[in-house]
């Protein structure tokens, strides 16, 4: 396929996915005054960020890397996420806002239980692909086949078992389908069956990532920071909400921030956009993580050995808190340069390197006179610290302004 028609066929399919996502919010409104769905929250907001980001990505790589398939896969990805959220949205405002209103509603009841598999497998297939779209070697295509045996576990038999029962029983949270008939049960088994099967699948394509880190360098290896630093954050931010709520907007903020982590993060790492600047990014978080943690227990500590001392001569903690708040503010930027040094010896290695070299370089240029010497000092420094392609100098001739 030539780059033009790749560009046309990207840009179709993206614009499919937009479209059917807007067709879902559209159908979202009057959907949500149906008793019993619950609000929007913060998962729609999420849904709704990730229906719209993973198509623009997707369109972003596919029609500037067509030969790689990871922009391909996140154009499936958004359609298929989105058609799921469009399908249900069209059953319920179908069959439950204004009965009868659309046709084939109940077979988007049926649909919408359905066409999250694909956008799932696609999803966790993901790993084995990235960065540069094809597999690590041909002994991971196993692992292929055995995404394709769960999805269709999770898919095929839902499909035959639950079309019988098309329509808003489908809708319902609980469903209370006949106990005589026995097939939903042997769905619901299969489909379970292919959920965990699909775990084994993130499973090596965690390792599959794992080896590729090993074994990489250069571009190879920031693209893979990139995309493990936005899964980090991701499964973190998740496990962390799992346990406490947070109470609007903060929810809704967090959802719109962490969300489009991932897309971003591989979009980045295809396309090379500032793509060496993940090791200051990780330098900064960790460090600045660590500053105000420390702060944090120095605050505190620092309030009740106040509270502690000055308990005789004041009366409440107003005292004590602007004490501690002094002490911090004192110990920010000494604790922040010391922290930031120790935080890039160790995640920004490069940057840390080239700095104490250029710094050893400055105190050996102030003693050199010879300029062969300080030519070839030069040219050695910017190859080790930058490592561009080709190194120039240009010196002005004495008399020349």
């Amino acid at each position: 396929m030539s780059p033009r028609a790749s560009r046309a066929v990207a840009t179709a399919l993206a614009l499919l996915g937009l479209a059917v996502e807007v067709a879902a919010i559209i159908l979202l409104v009057p959907a949500s005054a149906v008793p019993g769905l619950g609000n929007f929250g913060s998962n729609g907001v999420a849904s709704l960020i990730l229906a719209l980001t993973l198509p623009s990505i997707g369109w972003l790589i596919a029609s500037r890397r067509p030969e790689n398939r990871i922009g391909w896969m996140l154009l499936a990805i958004g359609f298929f996420y989105a058609l799921t959220q469009f399908s249900s949205m069209y059953a319920v405002y179908g069959l439950l806002a204004t009965p009868g209103s659309l046709p084939l509603a109940d077979v988007m009841a049926w649909l919408s239980g359905l066409v999250w598999a694909p956008a799932f497998t696609l999803l966790i297939l993901l790993l084995l692909f990235f960065p540069d779209g094809r597999l690590p070697s041909r002994r991971w295509r196993p692992v292929v086949w055995i995404a394709g045996a769960a999805f269709i576990a999770m898919v095929v038999p839902n499909a035959v078992a639950l079309w019988p029962y098309r329509g808003p029983l489908l809708l319902a949270a609980d469903r209370a389908l006949p106990a005589a008939d026995t097939a939903p049960e042997v769905a619901q088994l299969l489909q379970t069956i292919g959920a965990l099967t699909s775990l084994f699948v993130v499973a090596a394509g965690a390792g599959a990532l794992f080896i590729r880190f090993r074994h990489s360098d250069g571009a190879e290896r920031q693209q893979l920071k990139w995309f493990a630093s936005a899964a980090i954050v991701e499964v973190v931010v998740l496990f962390m909400m799992s346990g406490i709520t947070l109470p609007p907007p903060l929810d809704l903020l967090v959802a719109i921030i962490v969300t489009p982590l991932i897309p971003f993060a591989v979009g980045i790492a295809i396309l090379r956009y500032r793509l060496y600047d993940i090791d200051r990014i990780i330098s900064r978080t960790v460090s600045y993580a660590a500053v105000s943690g420390i702060l944090a227990v120095v605050f505190v500590g620092s309030i009740l050995v106040s509270q502690t001392v000055l308990a005789s001569f004041f009366t409440g903690n107003s005292v004590a808190v602007a004490a501690s708040t002094l002490i911090v503010a004192a110990l920010f930027q000494p604790l922040r340069r010391r922290v930031q040094g120790v935080v890039d010896r160790r995640f920004n290695r490069s940057r840390y390197d080239a700095e104490r070299t250029v710094e050893a370089f400055s105190g050996r240029l102030r003693d050199e006179v010879a300029l062969p010497d300080v030519d070839a000092a030069i040219r050695a420094v910017v190859a080790q610290t930058v490592a561009p392609t080709a190194v120039g100098l240009w010196m002005r001739e004495r008399g020349r302004s």
